[in-house]
């Protein structure tokens, strides 16, 4: 299989390794939430995939979903063994699924507001009668930022247009593209992106932060191995590619959930209860 091949796979949802062979255990499926493309999921979680591989002594596949809805919906469907997921619908996946906690990212997550540097846009209250592009309303950034705007006094669909997108990386570039008079993304994609296309934005606004990602653990699992995944994933930051994938992601480290943590992401599952847009 070649590298590009792979990405391809990935992109579809398909293993990134193949079937087990006879004799040996069934792969493990670790999907990751599609907030960036699929070639730069590969990029950035195959080093992991590999590390839990090499120590469970078992494959690993790597899987992501088309957008926010599938992946959720793959989630509820028990499509994965392990899942990398965003803060909301990571405690969903346990209050109402009864999915297990892994570990969080060291990170927080934040929505940024960005525009063009020539637009005459400078706060989040001048986008009265503008566009805005978003990912997806299941989205945590999505509710952030609405709440933000609406806190601003402005009307989602009514004084401010939004544009729903795929991901958020998608959604950073609009302002660029002239697809949108502003764009919302996540502080960590903002962080990481060239300083020659940050030289041409503003920052109109900040939401309050939020927790990182989650990982979780499929309930079909063992405890057993839910303790050994998740002792590995706690451990990884001290090996030297859990230090490159760290710095490559972002993530700083894997650390415990704590219940807290959890029991404010509530009010962010709600939408999860409605029927998901077409």
């Amino acid at each position: 299989m070649t590298r590009w091949t792979g990405m391809l796979l990935l992109a579809f949802g398909l293993a990134l390794t193949p079937h087990a062979r006879a004799g040996e255990p069934a792969p493990l499926v670790l999907g990751v939430f599609p907030y960036v493309t699929p070639v730069q999921l590969a990029q950035f979680h195959t080093p992991l995939k590999d590390y839990l591989a090499k120590n469970l002594k078992r494959p690993v596949t790597l899987v992501t979903a088309p957008d926010f809805n599938s992946f959720f919906e793959r989630t509820r469907q028990g499509q994965y063994d392990i899942f990398i997921t965003a803060p909301n619908l990571g405690r969903f996946a346990e209050t109402h699924d009864g999915h297990k906690r892994l570990a969080q990212t060291g990170h927080n997550i934040q929505a940024i507001f960005l525009t063009r540097r020539d637009s005459d846009i400078q706060k989040i209250e001048d986008l009265r009668g503008k566009t805005i592009m978003i990912a997806q309303p299941i989205s945590l950034l999505y509710q952030m930022a609405e709440n933000l705007i609406r806190e601003e006094g402005l009307v989602p669909g009514e004084s401010v247009t939004i544009i729903e997108t795929r991901t958020h990386n998608n959604s950073m570039y609009a302002p660029l593209r002239g697809e949108a008079d502003a764009s919302v993304t996540g502080m960590l994609l903002w962080q990481v992106l060239g300083q020659e296309q940050k030289d041409q934005m503003r920052v109109i606004g900040l939401t309050e932060e939020a927790p990182g990602f989650m990982v979780m653990a499929n309930k079909r699992l063992s405890t057993k191995d839910i303790n050994k995944i998740q002792a590995l994933l706690l451990d990884y930051h001290n090996v030297a590619d859990g230090k490159r994938y760290f710095e490559t992601t972002g993530y700083k480290q894997f650390i415990k959930i704590e219940n807290t943590v959890m029991e404010k992401l509530d009010p962010y599952t709600k939408i999860l209860l409605k029927p998901a847009s077409p």
